[in-house]
């Protein structure tokens, strides 16, 4: 009779465990499923800059090791709202406690701790809110690294832009030398001769310095890429950006809506929010249920007609919050940190607009200085060297002129393309500064 009751009773506890288990199943639950696109692959498309920012996004160890972490958070939520485990009791007498139905032996008992209504939907919040400020770190880390890629990408086009320039103007030192020779020969002045090959070796100087900073962004650009290959193909050739008038307010308002730092903050700010929430708790009592089960031996010499039977009860607890200052103490606790995380935003927010500003002041006086090199001082350093070029085949000019005029041409091209590639480099940066957006 014993055995066929307590297998009666397990089957009973098993029944009341499920049950337990269907009710925490059945609480409202809003999972994030992680399917939002990682926004800076709207960039993978933009000028020569691009395809190496796509190929950075799959293969950067430290953006893996983000994404990582914000899947990691996101499978928090799956339990962050669940009921907390049901315990399980055995008691074993060792002296059998005799009573009228028979010694009692063993007991069993089961409890489900139940928090107060609304604090698991609050613990959900919480992990969701964590896990959203982890998915904006992690687009963040994306625009930090496209920023980086840009800045190298062009540093390096550049520099090839530059070198390219710098080799022109030494194949044409060559030639001149070779002109000078020929008159040294026939008499000429030897200064001269030795002017140009001062300037020739010069510009090698700034060869090797050129080609020496251009191995450096490359192994910079090599590491962000994670990749260490040699076989990097950039492009040869590419335009300065276009020299129309800048929407500086548009560029403002998009980062002040679209920056993922504002947007991380933002969520962790609403989690703050949930955890004050979550503190207020901290005064409420929190419920249990349980059932107890003891196990009867039959009463020997007894006529009772529950002799042997196993007596079972159910059992509610609740528990005590009466320790008022250390509950009142989170709750303060919980509240300040929601308003310093408020104060964070309101001084990222100012941060970033003043970000903003500067590199659009960046992006107009590239271009401005684009204009003049345009119109105005790349036409007249031509002319000049030209006229420098002329007259010294004329006598009417010193070698030393045609050096000055080669020079000032020279660095009149390179500075050139520097300012193009400021001007990409702040386009860039004010595209990631403002989570993606791009004003052609």
């Amino acid at each position: 009779m014993t055995s066929v009751t307590t297998r009666s009773t397990l089957r009973t506890l098993q029944t009341l465990v499920l049950g337990f288990t269907i009710c925490g199943s059945l609480l409202p639950v809003a999972l994030a499923n992680g399917s939002q696109e990682t926004t800076a692959y709207g960039l993978a498309d933009r000028d020569i800059v691009g395809p190496f920012i796509a190929v950075a996004l799959e293969n950067n160890p430290e953006l893996q090791a983000a994404e990582k972490r914000y899947q990691a958070a996101r499978q928090s939520i799956d339990y962050a709202g669940a009921l907390p485990n049901p315990r399980v009791q055995l008691t074993h007498f060792v002296e059998s406690i005799q009573t009228r139905t028979g010694p009692q032996r063993q007991a069993i008992s089961l409890q489900q701790p139940l928090p107060w209504f609304g604090k698991l939907d609050t613990t959900r919040q919480i992990a969701r809110s964590q896990s959203e400020s982890l998915w904006h770190s992690y687009a963040s880390q994306q625009f930090e690294l496209a920023d980086k890629i840009a800045s190298s990408v062009l540093e390096i086009a550049f520099l090839d832009k530059a070198i390219a320039i710098t080799k022109q103007n030494a194949s044409l030192l060559n030639r001149l030398e070779a002109i000078v020779e020929d008159k040294v020969k026939a008499g000429g002045d030897l200064s001269d001769l030795l002017k140009i090959q001062v300037e020739a070796h010069r510009l090698e100087d700034t060869l090797a310095s050129q080609q020496t900073k251009r191995v450096m962004s490359l192994a910079t650009l090599q590491s962000l890429l994670g990749s260490d290959s040699e076989t990097l193909q950039l492009p040869s050739d590419w335009n300065a950006p276009s020299l129309a008038s800048t929407r500086e307010q548009e560029w403002l308002d998009a980062i002040r809506q679209r920056s993922p730092k504002l947007a991380m903050l933002r969520s962790l700010a609403e989690n703050q929010a949930s955890r004050e929430r979550l503190a207020q708790f901290a005064a409420k009592p929190d419920l249990s249920v349980g059932i107890n089960y003891i196990r009867t031996g039959q009463s020997l010499g007894s006529n009772a007609p529950d002799n042997g039977k196993d007596p079972w009860a159910i059992m509610v607890g609740i528990s005590l919050p009466i320790w008022g200052k250390a509950n009142n103490a989170i709750a303060l606790q919980a509240s300040l940190e929601k308003e310093a995380m408020e104060a964070d935003i309101r001084g990222l927010e100012l941060e970033l607009n003043a970000t903003g500003k500067s590199l659009l002041a960046r992006l107009a006086d590239s271009k401005a200085r684009m204009i003049r090199y345009e119109t105005k001082l790349l036409p007249l350093a031509r002319q000049a060297q030209e006229i420098s070029a002329s007259s010294y085949q004329t006598g009417k000019a010193s070698i030393l002129d045609l050096i000055d005029s080669e020079r000032a041409l020279l660095k009149l091209e390179t500075e050139y393309w520097r300012a193009a590639a400021d001007a990409w480099q702040a386009r860039w940066k004010l595209a990631s500064l403002a989570g993606g957006f791009w004003l052609n």
